[in-house]
């Protein structure tokens, strides 16, 4: 069965969490991870949920990405792409502050992510999460117990590779990176003026040189180091 949460189940999720996340006097263990687009994503972060819970009965590891944004679209009763869509847009200071008077209508991009913040906040802290993009490495970087991961690769390599999953050529497999770059750099400064960190990733990996396969076992290797993750030969000994 898939670990990612759907948008009706990371409802309850937090629901049933609420008094364990308040209960919690530490945070995590989890790992966020933030990449460039054409790199591993959505692949990764499933694939590393699957061997985290082959270590454990529980299997407690769980995957969030989109969904977390579909639960606020929810909450406000609006479409999870309007809200991707003004999330990402560059502010505009006489709108947020219009709206603010309005109190009604579709939320600011302030508003929507400061209310993402406090989500992955919380499924970060609740523990046993590997969150992958929405802002979660600067929203989680003065939380203990956790890992950052930022995945690269050169944009020649990104070009080819979106070229053949999407099947376009190369000056709209370019055009579509640079869209992309230029909305998350505007993303990344925004959550960074709010939880400055330097370096800003515990863990950088380049995906031209490692598929997810192997960036997997490198995670999981430095979640081992950290203490996040218990070591297979330590698995092997308590059965």
């Amino acid at each position: 069965m898939n670990p990612k949460l759907s948008k009706t189940a990371i409802l309850t999720y937090l629901k049933e969490n609420v008094e364990n996340v308040a209960a919690k006097k530490q945070p995590g263990p989890y790992v966020t991870i933030s990449r460039q687009y054409g790199c591993d994503g959505i692949e990764l972060g499933e694939l590393l949920v699957e061997r985290l819970n082959e270590r454990g009965e529980e299997k407690r590891w769980r995957f969030f990405h989109k969904d977390i944004l579909q639960h606020l679209a929810q909450e406000t009763g609006l479409a999870a792409e309007s809200l991707e869509k003004e999330r990402s847009a560059a502010p505009n200071l006489m709108k947020e502050f219009l709206r603010g008077l309005k109190r009604e209508g579709m939320p600011g991009g302030v508003e929507i992510r400061n209310k993402l913040t406090l989500l992955v906040r919380t499924i970060a802290f609740n523990g046993h999460a590997v969150i992958l993009g929405q802002g979660g490495t600067a929203a989680t970087g003065d939380l203990a117990n956790g890992l950052s991961v930022r995945v690269t690769a050169p944009k020649d390599w990104r070009i080819a590779r979106i070229c053949l999953r999407e099947g376009v050529d190369k000056q709209t497999a370019a055009a579509r990176i640079d869209e992309i770059a230029a909305e998350r750099d505007r993303l990344r400064l925004y959550y960074e003026r709010q939880n400055p960190r330097a370096p800003a990733f515990n863990l950088a990996i380049d995906n031209s040189a490692f598929n997810h396969e192997q960036i997997t076992a490198l995670i999981l290797l430095a979640m081992e180091e950290r203490r996040l993750a218990a070591r297979l030969d330590e698995l092997g000994e308590n059965t």
